[in-house]
């Protein structure tokens, strides 16, 4: 593949035909947006200029999960062809990494694009986020809790819009449980889970939930849900209740569920043509991009 240098970086020249046209693309993989091994980000940027950016966060638990995984490795391949540039990134992984480390690396994440994307020709000021599974709740959470972005002087208000992919709002289990036992028995219990440990405590662990974190003023939201996780965990149900709440507050936010699919076909048919995911989020992409 040949390659060419773009201010000093080194990037490689793709092809890729849209509408009949072929449009240079550029791609670059494993950017360090930190010191630490774990944050790097690989990027696609389209021909021209003034191109919104997507930002994509991975799933895994917050304790796993790569962007180089067969789940997401080509999430961003057919954003380009759209006009869109696209991010995926890495980020330190519980629970060797404390939380809220991974909501801390995806604000820095977001700085670093707006920072940066003008020397690739993209627009700071359009910046979009898309996150599947636990990297939905990250990315609703950083745009949703304004102490993450705050560390870098942004406000959440700086996205043009947020996509969650397939993940609860809050713990509705864990909201049962508390109604039937005693919340000190619970904290305890809560912390013997090797993984829960990432957190400190129960409080963390429930104000990690970007429910806890409405306020007017949000970017634009839209869930994206996939039919066979509606109710399983009750994704649908936390996330139209985010919904609701947000459009109370004078916020703008929707969600699509889509017929047939499933939590990982969700993520991986995104580079195939015509997919109605893609179509959704290009669309969404669009609209907030004026």
């Amino acid at each position: 593949m040949p390659t060419t240098s773009l201010g000093g970086w080194k990037v490689s020249v793709l092809l890729a035909v849209a509408c009949g046209v072929s449009v240079a693309q550029r791609a670059e993989s494993d950017i360090a947006y930190g010191a630490d091994p774990a944050q790097r980000l690989d990027l696609r940027t389209p021909a021209g200029t003034g191109f919104a950016t997507l930002i994509f966060v991975h799933g895994g638990s917050l304790t796993s999960g790569d962007k180089t995984d067969s789940d997401y490795v080509h999430v961003c391949d057919a954003f380009p062809a759209a006009g869109i540039a696209c991010a995926s990134v890495n980020y330190r992984l519980g629970p060797k990494h404390l939380w809220p480390t991974q909501a801390e690396d995806i604000a820095a994440v977001v700085a670093w694009v707006r920072d940066h994307i003008p020397r690739y020709g993209g627009d700071p000021g359009r910046l979009f986020l898309l996150g599947h599974s636990s990297g939905a709740t990250l990315v609703a959470l950083v745009a949703s809790d304004e102490r993450y972005l705050a560390r870098h002087g942004m406000k959440p208000s700086y996205l043009r819009g947020v996509m969650p992919m397939g993940s609860i709002m809050w713990d509705a289990d864990l909201e049962q449980v508390l109604a039937h036992r005693a919340r000190e028995a619970v904290a305890h219990d809560f912390l013997r889970d090797h993984d829960n440990r990432m957190y400190g405590n129960l409080d963390t662990y429930e104000d990690h939930w970007p429910m806890r974190h409405l306020h007017a003023g949000l970017p634009p939201f839209l869930f994206l849900i996939a039919e066979s996780e509606q109710e399983q965990p009750p994704v649908l149900k936390t996330n139209a209740k985010f919904v609701d709440e947000a459009r109370k507050l004078g916020n703008e936010a929707n969600y699509e569920v889509f017929v047939g699919r499933k939590h990982y076909t969700m993520v991986r048919q995104i580079h195939e043509p015509a997919d109605p995911v893609f179509t959704h989020i290009v669309d969404f992409v669009r609209q907030h991009s004026h």
